[in-house]
């Protein structure tokens, strides 16, 4: 009799930790799928990509006027309707997608356009310059 007592004491401990591991430990909520399913902690829906954003959107002046190039720090230029943020003295051009502008080198690098580099780093070229 005091074995099987023994026996009953030792599965409720286990039972109790099991319970415990499994409800506190253990995701839950609607946000991840749930690990019983096989499918893992993944979240449900997948994230969009920047890229597919359409071009432009509204961006605040005072955001305009703090943003700078990352890799020379100097100050940028909205070009092109508002699609752009342009370098003028390397020519780089950062899009806007959504209205988030995309401040990564490689992005710049990527869009640059020579024809719009000012050799005096002052700004768009002026119309006796074009000419």
């Amino acid at each position: 009799m005091k074995k099987f007592f023994r026996f009953i004491f030792y599965m409720l401990i286990f039972g109790g930790i099991a319970y415990v591991v499994k409800n506190v430990f253990a995701p839950s909520g609607n946000e991840f799928a749930s690990a019983s399913n096989g499918q893992g902690v993944m979240p449900t829906n997948a994230a969009n990509s920047l890229d597919e954003k359409p071009l432009g959107g509204a961006i605040s002046e005072d955001l305009l006027k703090i943003l700078v190039c990352p890799e020379d720090k100097g100050p940028l230029e909205l070009i092109e309707d508002g699609k752009y943020l342009l370098n003028p003295r390397n020519g780089y051009k950062y899009p806007i997608r959504g209205g988030i502008p995309v401040m990564l080198i490689e992005e710049g690098k990527k869009n640059q356009d020579q024809s719009l580099v000012n050799v005096n780093g002052t700004g768009a070229k002026s119309k006796k310059e074009k000419a």
